[in-house]
C-alpha cells in the first residue's frame, strides 16, 4: 500500500512521522513518500520535497514566495500522480494541500486532511472545497468536529498527538525548577528572528528581579543549535540552547515566554504557566486582524475557550509585557493556570491518536480500493 504525505512545518511534521509509524505498526507493507521534514525522514519517508520550502508564514511573506511555492506544488503534484497512492494524507498547511486535494481528487485517488486547516479561524468558506475533495477530516482539537459537522464534512477527533508525545513525561515529569524561564519563540526561523530579541530582553529584566534565574531556550525540531546560539550570543544573560530531551527540560521550567501555535500545547501538556506571544509583518498583522474571527490567538486558550494563557500579540509583544505577566506568573498566578491547564489536558483527552489517525486513514484506503 502506497502513502503519500504532505507536512508543511515543523509540528505538522512531528504528527505526520507518528502516523507513519503507527501505520506501518498496523500495516507493515505501507510504503510512505511525500514531503516531509527531519522527523518524516527518520521515519523512514521516501521524501520528495522538505518540509522547510513550504514553511511560510503570513500573507506578505507568501505574496513574497509565491513563484517559488507554485513550482514546488508542479513538481509535488506531477510526482503524486505518476507513483499513484492508494490514498493521500495532507497536514496542515492549506494554502499548498488544498489545491493539491482537487488534483488528487479528480484522479481518483482518496484524499484524507490530519490536523485540520484552521477554517474556523478564518476563510472559513474553504469548507466548500474540503467536502467536495476531502473523504475524511481527522481533528485533532476537539472543537474542531462540531464546525465540520454544521457543514456536512465527515470528521473525526482522534486525539492530540501531542499526548502520545509527552506521555513518558507526562507520566515521570521531572522536578521543577523554582527559578527557571523557558523561552520558546517558534518553530521558522523568521518567527525566532522576530520574537526571541524581545523574549531575551525581559528575561534579562527578570534575572534583575529574580535570584539565580537561568534562562533555558528550548528549540523547536529542525532549528540548528549553531544558528541559536549566534542569535543569543549578546545577550545580557546566560541563555542555555536545548535541541535534545526538549521536552524534559521543558517541563522542568517554571514559567514559561511561548510563540503561539502548538508550543502552547506542550506547555499545557507539561503544566508550564505560560505568557503566549506574537508578531507578524505589520501588512499581515493588519490583514489578519481584518480576516480572522476568534476570541484568542493561542491554540491553548480556543481548547481552554477562555483567556487561561495572557496574550501578548504585535504592539502589546514588548519586554515590559512578558516581564510583568512572568513575575506574576512564578507567583501564585502560577498555580492558578495550572489549574485551568488540567482541564485543557481533560479535554485532550488520553493517548492513542496515532494510532486511531492510521486506522482511519487504512480504512479509506481500503473503501476505495
Amino acid at each position: 500500500m502506497k502513502v503519500f504525505l504532505v507536512a508543511g512545518e515543523a509540528s505538522g511534521d512531528l504528527h505526520a512521522a507518528n502516523l507513519v509509524r503507527a501505520l506501518r505498526a498496523a500495516a507493515p507493507e505501507v510504503e510512505a513518500f511525500g514531503v516531509g521534514g527531519e522527523r518524516l525522514r527518520e521515519a523512514g519517508l521516501d521524501c520528495i520535497a522538505r518540509s522547510e520550502e513550504l514553511s511560510v508564514m503570513g500573507l506578505a511573506e507568501v505574496v513574497r514566495d509565491l513563484p517559488r511555492l507554485m513550482r514546488l506544488s508542479r513538481r509535488v503534484r506531477e510526482d503524486a500522480l505518476a507513483r499513484r497512492p492508494d490514498v493521500a494524507v495532507l497536514v496542515d498547511s492549506p494554502d499548498f494541500n488544498l489545491p493539491l486535494a482537487r488534483h488528487l481528487r479528480r484522479a481518483g485517488i482518496p484524499v484524507v486532511v490530519y490536523v485540520s486547516p484552521q477554517l474556523w479561524a478564518w476563510r472559513s468558506g474553504r469548507v466548500r472545497r474540503i467536502r467536495r475533495d476531502v473523504r475524511r477530516v481527522l481533528c485533532i482539537l476537539p472543537f474542531e468536529v462540531g464546525f465540520y459537522a454544521a457543514h456536512g464534512v465527515t470528521a473525526e477527533y482522534v486525539g492530540h498527538p501531542l499526548v502520545d508525545e509527552l506521555a513518558p513525561v507526562m507520566s515521570a515529569p521531572p522536578p521543577r525548577e523554582p527559578a527557571t524561564l523557558a523561552l520558546l519563540p517558534g518553530s521558522r526561523w523568521h518567527e525566532v528572528e522576530a520574537l526571541l530579541p524581545t523574549m531575551l530582553r525581559a528575561a534579562a529584566d527578570l534575572s534583575g528581579e529574580v535570584p539565580d534565574l537561568a534562562v533555558r531556550l528550548v528549540a523547536a525540531p529542525g532549528l540548528e543549535r549553531e544558528r541559536l546560539s549566534a542569535m543569543i550570543a549578546g545577550a545580557a544573560l546566560p541563555v542555555e540552547v536545548v535541541t535534545e530531551d526538549r521536552h524534559r527540560a521543558l517541563a522542568a521550567c517554571a514559567v514559561a515566554m511561548v510563540a503561539s501555535g502548538t508550543a502552547t500545547l506542550e506547555c499545557a501538556l507539561l503544566d508550564v504557566p505560560m505568557v503566549v506571544g506574537y508578531r507578524l509583518h505589520p501588512l499581515s498583522y493588519a490583514l489578519a486582524k481584518w480576516l480572522v474571527r476568534v476570541p484568542h490567538v493561542a491554540l491553548v486558550n480556543l481548547v481552554a475557550q477562555a483567556r487561561i494563557a495572557p496574550e501578548a500579540v504585535q504592539h502589546e509583544f514588548r519586554a515590559g509585557r512578558l516581564l510583568s505577566e512572568a513575575r506574576r506568573l512564578l507567583g501564585p498566578d502560577g498555580e492558578g493556570q495550572r489549574a485551568e491547564l488540567a482541564e485543557v489536558r481533560r479535554r485532550l483527552g488520553g493517548p492513542g491518536a496515532s494510532a486511531r489517525a492510521a486506522r482511519a486513514v487504512l480504512a479509506v484506503a481500503r473503501e476505495a480500493a
